[in-house]
């Protein structure tokens, strides 16, 4: 009865340091997973994400002044005004002056 107990006893120890090798090499693996598969990715996905949201903000400014030109262009004195700039039109009794 007494060689069994010690056999059970190492057989134990042997199960327990199986168990901490096995956590061990998990661990090990998940860091490796992570330092050199995910942070890369990870960096690279935040700098497409940096590069979207400028070209996001662009598109905003883009809208907003183009949503502006449109407001101005229902103007009648706004349309006036590019007339006289864009084509050169005077308006009756005005005097063209063309400089060179």
């Amino acid at each position: 009865m007494g060689t069994s107990v010690v056999v059970k006893r190492k057989f134990r120890r042997k199960r327990v340091r199986l168990w901490y090798l096995l956590l061990t090499v998990v661990f090990l693996w998940g860091g490796y997973v992570y330092v050199f598969v995910q942070r890369p990715v990870l960096a690279q996905q935040a700098a497409e994400k940096s590069k979207l949201s400028n070209a996001l903000n662009l598109s905003k400014l883009q809208y907003r002044n183009l949503n502006r030109q449109v407001i101005n262009l229902h103007q009648n004195s706004y349309i006036a005004y590019v007339a006289q700039k864009k084509y050169n039109l005077v308006t009756p009794g005005e005097v063209l002056f063309v400089s060179k």
